[in-house]
């Protein structure tokens, strides 16, 4: 599977979107990738970064999210952590620390 669509970082999208693990990516309203992560629980990630204090970077920052839904997500979302940084030179803006997997 691949990333879909970029979606609308809103309350009401992440509400439908489902509880299987995946990788997920949010940017800010250029596109530019701000945070790379990877959960067992799409939803319940995605709506713990909308319900994050009103001044972090996430919740400053983020506008848009998308997602690819997969079991491996550890090794995925450090695969794109390290592909981000390499093309960049820098970490995604909001990522405070590199990926465990």
């Amino acid at each position: 599977m691949a990333f879909g669509p970029w979606w609308a970082f809103r309350e009401a999208l992440v509400q439908a979107d489902q509880h299987l693990p995946g990788v997920y990516e949010l940017a800010d309203a250029s596109g530019t990738i701000v945070f790379i992560g990877g959960t067992s629980d799409i939803k319940r990630r995605l709506l713990e970064h909308l319900h994050e204090d009103a001044h972090s970077c996430c919740r400053r920052r983020a506008t848009q999210y998308r997602v690819d839904y997969r079991r491996d997500f550890a090794a995925e979302e450090q695969r794109l952590y390290d592909a981000f940084v390499l093309h960049h030179r820098v970490p995604p803006i909001c990522n405070e620390r590199r990926p465990s997997g």
